[in-house]
């Protein structure tokens, strides 16, 4: 009996002993706390939306991680907001914006460079792009082509052919007007569009000869003012207006893009990402895409290494980042779900689109004859801001409420502002 008392006792110090060493181990389990990442995104028309598909794959590869979204007009308030985090020492953890802005943002100290384990699989064209005294301060997901997109129907239906220097264009507008159609398509309520439009002039026109005009424009050895170039490059946006809607200075970007795709002009001189509306609208027609003609006949089609990832240089979760990023540029879903949806082209060596736009054999053509120009080499001249700011009083002048002199004159008493890096 007494030896029963004694193994009863023995099992129940056991059981005690067993229960608080399990007790004690759930108390001190702690649970992994999350990783909240800040991430400022400046999207374009056609990336609204991409965020979605992002966050899908942060929470299947990386449950822990989950990112804030600030999401902002990358042409207004960008620049603006960057400036603004900068300032307060309160740099988001990710930033999304173009390639053109790795110039800018570098400069300020704020970027970490990316390490080569996420960009090895990035094309050279892209590289260079968001590289900036050999160090590699951005990762370029997707790219677009600027040009005129133009009505093939049409083009078929009238025997013309996309023409090659100003006397074909003008001759090319003549032969539509007196068809009763309207040659452009634009908008001109937007004036980030008008900045757009006279960064295409510039770049055949003004860069392709001289990659480092703004240079020689900051130093105030060229100028607006008294340079024929530049005012060719201006008086094309009124030409183009000249040839449009009558209501086109007060159209915005959607109806443009609504009345190009039913047909009712037969141009349009804009970017690759109007075939993201050309497909939601299920148009059936077939397009094809051309350089705007420079002066000297010789123009490029422009290619713009477009959505880039930025890193910051005081973020506490770096290697995180660099995990996300190599998922980025590794997840072939992922790539092609974003490259459909933007309408957009790949940056990352071995990968094609699946989808069908139609502008593809001009592409390959242009970029095979090797007539390709990377805007980033303008943009870097001549910073968005001031770009903006230009054509902001290009807009007064396409209304009637400035000259053309005042506009030119604004510009060069403005020099300043035309790089972010003075």
């Amino acid at each position: 009996m007494k030896k029963q008392k004694i193994c009863l006792l023995l099992c129940l110090i056991i059981c005690l002993c067993t229960g608080c060493v399990r007790t004690d181990k759930i108390s001190n389990e702690k649970k992994e706390e999350p990783i909240v990442l800040t991430v400022l995104a400046g999207q374009s028309t056609s990336d609204a939306g991409i965020e979605d598909m992002i966050d899908e794959v942060i929470a299947e590869k990386f449950p822990n991680v989950k990112l804030e979204w600030d999401c902002v007009d990358w042409g207004e308030k960008f620049d603006s907001q960057m400036y603004a985090r900068f300032a307060a020492g309160e740099v988001p953890d990710i930033m999304i914006g173009k390639a053109q802005d790795i110039y800018a943002y570098a400069a300020s100290g704020n970027l970490a460079m990316i390490p080569d384990s996420c960009y090895d699989k990035i094309s050279k064209q892209a590289l260079d792009a968001v590289t900036l005294n050999g160090v590699v301060y951005g990762l370029p997901y997707n790219a677009l082509y600027q040009g005129v997109l133009y009505n093939k129907d049409i083009f078929k239906k009238y025997q013309i052919e996309p023409p090659m220097n100003i006397k074909d264009l003008e001759e090319t507008v003549a032969t539509l007007e007196k068809k009763h159609i309207t040659p452009f398509a634009s908008h001109f309520q937007e004036n980030w569009q008008i900045g757009n439009m006279t960064m295409q002039f510039f770049m055949n026109d003004l860069f392709m000869n001289d990659p480092y005009w703004g240079d020689l424009f900051r130093a105030k050895k060229e100028s607006f003012s008294d340079n024929t170039t530049v005012l060719h490059c201006l008086k094309q946006n009124e030409y183009i207006l000249n040839h449009s809607w009558s209501d086109a200075l007060v159209l915005d970007q959607y109806e443009c893009d609504k009345r190009f795709i039913q047909g009712e002009a037969a141009m349009y001189l804009t970017g690759s990402w109007s075939l993201q509306s050309i497909s939601q609208y299920g148009s059936r027609g077939e397009y094809g895409i051309f350089p705007y003609p420079n002066q000297e006949g010789n123009a490029a089609l422009i290619h713009e290494t477009n959505l880039t990832f930025m890193k910051s240089i005081t973020t506490e979760y770096g290697e995180i980042i660099n995990q996300i990023f190599e998922e980025l540029i590794t997840n072939k879903k992922l790539i092609q779900n974003i490259l459909e949806f933007t309408q957009t082209y790949p940056t990352i060596k071995g990968v094609s689109i699946m989808y069908k736009n139609g502008i593809d054999q001009d592409i390959k053509a242009y970029e095979d004859g090797k007539q390709v120009m990377e805007v980033t080499i303008g943009n870097r001249q001549l910073v968005w801001t001031f770009q903006k700011d230009i054509a902001a009083k290009q807009q007064e002048w396409l209304c009637g409420n400035l000259g053309l002199q005042q506009v030119l004159t604004y510009a060069d008493k403005h020099r300043g502002e035309s790089s972010n890096c003075e």
